[in-house]
């Protein structure tokens, strides 16, 4: 129970910090970036990483066992 509590708490705030890194760098669109270029911005960033990881952590965290 503490092992998936962590799991799960490791990941959320994973997903929150890349999130908010995220949506700091939407500040490039207004600057003259594209679209393309914004997402090729964020892909080449390892903080933003943390959406999917944190999302994949909450996920496994939430797996049941089966009972044999």
């Amino acid at each position: 129970m503490f092992y998936r509590l962590t799991v799960y708490l490791v990941g959320f705030i994973m997903l929150c910090m890349g999130t908010i890194h995220s949506a700091v760098y939407l500040n490039l669109i207004p600057s003259g970036y594209t679209i393309s270029e914004y997402f090729l911005f964020i892909f080449s960033h390892i903080e933003t990483y943390g959406i999917p990881i944190g999302a994949i952590l909450i996920q496994l965290s939430t797996i049941q066992k089966k009972a044999d």
